[in-house]
């Protein structure tokens, strides 16, 4: 059974510490609305599990949990000490709660950065039609790509809808880009349902936070996420024979 690095889990935590920091203060600076700050803070802890994954050795997945559990000791005390407009509605409960939150979604980017290293295994059933870990894979960078360059640009641009468009394709992408790069063999379907997967999650966490979309928004968005998805993917495939020969 291998031990835990707790070097590697302590890393995780400063690291996740200035990155989930970082963002809060700048999204909680510029919107008094606190979607806003709390996906940035969820984006950041998503992130430091994909920077450790990818530059520790080894599969180090329990690793970035730990450290982000001391992310969230940190947050815990300093986020309720900034003067800031964005969580003056912050309680404990829902800090507690997005905390508790952060601490998943930091392993399930630890996860995805040994995927994208390469350490996991990605022998699947030759009867299995989709590798599923590479569509999960692709949801989370989607969603994760899009949500952070969303609160970014409305940071730095306020918010417009044909702004956030653009984000949301480039975001898919990239995402799609990344599955063609790093996976075995062909992965276009597996990019396709992984699409789908992150624009579904893109429009749960825009109503949530801000309201419901108009059905034709919800079908729209769905075609061109999984459009934008595919396209990545195929690119990416191209750069990965290229490299190959």
């Amino acid at each position: 059974m291998k031990s835990i690095d707790f070097q590697s889990a302590l890393i995780s935590a400063f690291v996740g510490s200035v990155i989930t920091l970082f963002l809060a203060y700048i999204s909680a600076s510029s919107f008094s609305a606190l979607p806003f700050p709390i996906i940035a803070m969820l984006c950041g802890y998503v992130i430091t599990g994909i920077v450790e994954g990818i530059l520790s050795k080894g599969v180090t997945i329990l690793e970035p949990a730990i450290g982000a559990v001391l992310v969230g000791i940190v947050l815990f005390i300093v986020v309720p000490l900034m003067s800031v407009p964005g969580f003056h509605d912050l309680d404990t409960i829902v800090l507690s709660v997005v905390l508790m939150n952060g601490v998943l979604l930091s392993a399930l980017g630890g996860w995805v950065g040994e995927k994208l290293q390469g350490t996991l295994d990605d022998d699947i059933p030759d009867e299995s039609p989709l590798d599923w870990s590479w569509v999960l894979c692709g949801a989370v960078l989607g969603t994760t790509i899009t949500m952070l360059l969303s609160s970014s640009l409305v940071v730095i641009l306020g918010y417009h809808l044909l702004n956030h468009a653009l984000v949301f394709v480039f975001g898919l992408f990239v995402a799609g880009f990344v599955i063609g790069v790093r996976s075995p063999g062909v992965a276009v379907k597996e990019s396709v349902v992984a699409g789908f997967l992150a624009v579904v999650l893109n429009v749960d966490i825009f109503c949530l936070s801000l309201g419901m979309l108009p059905l034709g928004g919800v079908v729209g968005g769905i075609v061109i996420g999984i459009t934008a998805t595919f396209a990545g993917s195929w690119v990416g495939e191209k750069v990965q024979e290229q490299r190959n020969q």
